[in-house]
């Protein structure tokens, strides 16, 4: 649920004609409360003698279109916003992810961070504002975020930090409306022109790499399917589906979690509950809003739950400002992370996901 303000600009009313004067007539500027002067009319004699041919009209320049490279890998990543309101479902492009962050957004509803490191297959979206936990993911992963608008003090944070990001006056062109859905949930891009959007960035390549991967890893306990705890509202369940290689997504309220490119029901062969130190923040409010936003500590370390072939495993977490986070097992081994997508649930320290 976007804390974005839509204002709607009062139309100008056309002044049909202006009286003949010597001197300098004024009018209310829309918008404003100050005069704008308007220059004096000539007069009719003066008028006739020096005609004024009307002055014509430059058209914008046209929006050049993005140059897509099928199959391009990025060497920095691209961060997409993308919302979770039942409204918004299904969603396009999350099953093209790397890496996927939810968490909680105000009022219970969840929103997704999606990571890629390649091109998209498809369209993504619906694209959504960021979140106090957006600027902190572009830090550690070193990309350029991608979204629709944010808070006041979400956005003087991103100021502050020199946060890389396109919201969609200045993508351009590579964002895009679509028909078919009603404001808010109607922004997307694709993956032409996150791709764009990424050389546009020019962000230096990455230096760190993500994590070894397992499938397997010794003390865990078979898991048919857990809940997380994203919110009192948001509970979404996951079920290990052997035949689709991976845990299965469905939320309480709509049923199975399906993606609108593919039509495919999401499927994750890796998931992972981090609890982390969180507090509402009461100075990320728009005036009219709802609740405060969530504000989640991902530096440090923490407890972390970790979902893989049929299994489950408890360790920790380990997190710095300027890399991804490090998850080990309680022993201190690597924990185990199957090759494929990474859905990481970010929740509130106290509030680990209940196992079947």
């Amino acid at each position: 649920m976007s804390r974005n303000r839509i204002r709607l600009l009062n139309r100008p009313r056309l002044l049909a004609s202006l009286a003949a004067t010597v001197g300098v007539t004024t009018v209310a500027a829309c918008g404003s409360n100050q005069p704008v002067k308007l220059a004096a009319s000539a007069s009719p004699s003066a008028a006739a003698k020096s005609p004024t041919a009307a002055p014509t009209a430059t058209p914008p320049p046209p929006t050049p279109k993005p140059t897509i490279v099928a199959g391009a890998t990025y060497t920095s990543p691209a961060i997409i916003q993308v919302e979770n309101l039942n409204a918004a479902r299904p969603q396009s492009g999350l099953s093209s992810a790397d890496v996927v962050y939810e968490y909680s957004a105000e009022g219970g509803i969840s929103r997704f961070s999606a990571i890629y490191y390649h091109q998209p297959a498809g369209q993504v979206g619906p694209v959504r504002s960021a979140r106090l936990i957006s600027p902190v993911l572009i830090r550690e992963y070193g990309g350029v975020l991608i979204y629709s608008g944010s808070s006041g003090y979400v956005f003087s944070r991103m100021q502050t930090w020199a946060t890389p990001r396109f919201e969609e006056t200045s993508a351009g062109g590579d964002m895009f409306r679509i028909s078919s859905r009603y404001a808010p949930h109607n922004l997307y891009t694709d993956g032409g022109r996150v791709d764009d959007l990424v050389r546009r960035a020019a962000r230096p390549a990455v230096s760190y790499s993500l994590w070894a991967r397992s499938a397997s890893a010794a003390g865990g306990t078979p898991v048919a399917g857990f809940t997380v705890p994203v919110s009192p509202s948001e509970r979404p369940v996951w079920t290990w589906n052997a035949a689709a290689g991976g845990w299965q997504r469905s939320e309480p309220d709509t049923g199975v979690f399906t993606d609108a490119d593919t039509g495919k029901p999401e499927v994750a062969p890796t998931v992972i509950v981090m609890q982390v130190p969180a507090n509402l923040n009461k100075d990320d409010i728009e005036d009219g809003c709802c609740t405060p936003g969530w504000e989640y500590f991902l530096t440090g370390s923490g407890p972390a739950q970790f979902f893989v072939n049929g299994t489950g495993y408890t360790g920790t977490w380990t997190g710095t400002e300027y890399a991804p986070p490090q998850f080990t097992l309680a022993g201190g081994a690597p924990a185990p992370i199957a090759a494929g997508a990474v859905w990481i649930e970010v929740v509130p320290t106290g509030n680990a996901a209940a196992t079947r």
